[in-house]
């Protein structure tokens, strides 16, 4: 009867053990969920700031852009200009 005894009191022990540690386990992962709810919140502001940052410099550069074809096309008309006073001035 004694090892009863001692095996009933080991598994008390190892019982309350399990119950410390799944305390222990579960305010931890309160603590994570909190950590990643505010890691969440910083991704949003940061995915903001890259939003309002990349639409400026989008449209700048759609606005070189055509800017760059505007130059291109001024570019033919006046040598398209130039050939065509190249061929009046051979007829005459």
């Amino acid at each position: 009867m004694d090892i009863q005894v001692i095996l009933v009191f080991i598994l008390a022990l190892l019982t309350l053990n399990l119950m410390v540690v799944g305390f222990y386990v579960i305010l931890v992962l309160k603590d994570f969920r909190e950590t990643l709810k505010k890691s969440n919140e910083v991704l949003d502001d940061v995915h903001t700031v890259t939003d309002r940052v990349a639409n400026p410099i989008t449209s700048l550069a759609g606005m070189v852009s055509g800017i760059v074809e505007g130059v291109k096309a001024v570019k033919s008309i006046t040598s398209l200009r130039g050939l065509k006073n190249e061929k009046e001035e051979e007829y005459v």
